[in-house]
């Protein structure tokens, strides 16, 4: 073949994947922007074009499928490019969780195919949720759903909203009092409530106790946060540390049991704690995600030094 029949031979190959009636356009522009490519390729070798070389030339500039999807309208974007990073992230980080809660049980004996075919590849439920809603937000995209107009609400990110902060902060103080006063509560409830949620003492003395100075730290670092009106570096650092440690003293509970008396309620609770750990997880990923964005961004002069 001569080098005009190999062009020839690679548009037809692209004229069959794009639309019909725009086919004599592209043809032309494509065989005019090859053969001016193959003219200065020729020229800077110093010899006439042969198969070799427009073979090279068609080689860099992209398989047949490739150039022709440059000439189509985008389908239905499910995750648009920007979300890519953060879709990945929070799939493998939601299987990732559900394994490490599970994956225990074979080390102790049981059967890694009997986990294979319950919760390992049960884990894949999240995956498929986040498909999912991917694919509800890209069919009311689709739509044209009204979009909000942007501006700037808040200039300085560090900012704490004082409001907020403090009815989190009184709703923290409840749930912790709720939480620390559960074991003796639970002795005073009608039956057979005292008999489904009684704890195990070991747990009460031996682990549950790590929760409070976890519980206490973060309270004050928060109020801190609160009365300066803003997070500092240092405040900062001191939040992810907790959650890091959370992650770490609920992954120690779920995965030795023995948090409740009644195995149904301790398999509950295990359930429920992997459920917050992961929402810690992805709190911690985007904490760490906009420090690291902050990082990245000049300082302006006459801003404030966290």
């Amino acid at each position: 073949m001569n080098p005009n029949e190999v062009i020839d031979a690679y548009l037809a190959e692209v004229m069959r994947r794009v639309p019909g009636g725009a086919r004599e356009g592209i043809d032309l522009e494509l065989r005019g922007l090859l053969a001016d490519m193959l003219d200065d390729r020729a020229r800077e070798a110093g010899r006439p074009a042969d198969d070799a070389m427009v073979l090279e030339l068609l080689r860099g500039f992209g398989t047949p499928t490739e150039v022709a999807a440059r000439y189509r309208a985008p389908g239905l974007v499910i995750v648009p490019a920007e979300q890519t990073r953060t879709f990945v992230w929070m799939a493998l980080v939601g299987v990732g969780l559900q394994w490490a809660l599970t994956l225990p049980g074979v080390f102790r004996g049981e059967s890694f195919a009997r986990w294979w075919l319950s919760w390992g590849l049960g884990a894949l439920w999240w995956p498929g949720l986040l498909v999912m809603l991917s694919l509800l937000a890209a069919w009311l995209r689709q739509r044209g759903l009204p979009k909000p107009a942007w501006s700037p609400h808040q200039v300085d990110p560090e900012r704490v909203h004082r409001g907020a902060m403090a009815f989190g902060l009184a709703g923290f103080v409840v749930g912790v009092a709720g939480m620390t006063s559960l074991p003796w509560l639970v002795g005073a409830m009608p039956p057979p409530l005292p008999g489904v949620l009684a704890f195990d003492p070991a747990f009460l003395h031996g682990r549950a106790w790590l929760a409070l100075p976890l519980w206490i730290g973060h309270f004050v670092v928060m109020a801190r946060a609160l009365s300066q009106g803003r997070w500092s570096v240092h405040l900062r650092r001191l939040d992810i540390a907790f959650d890091a440690a959370w992650l770490l003293l609920l992954g120690w509970w779920v995965a030795t049991g023995g948090m409740f008396l009644a195995e149904a309620t301790d398999q509950g609770a295990r359930g429920g704690i992997a459920l917050v750990m992961l929402f810690v997880a992805i709190d911690l990923v985007v904490k760490l995600r906009r420090r690291q964005r902050a990082s990245r961004l000049p300082t302006m002069q006459g801003s404030p030094t966290p």
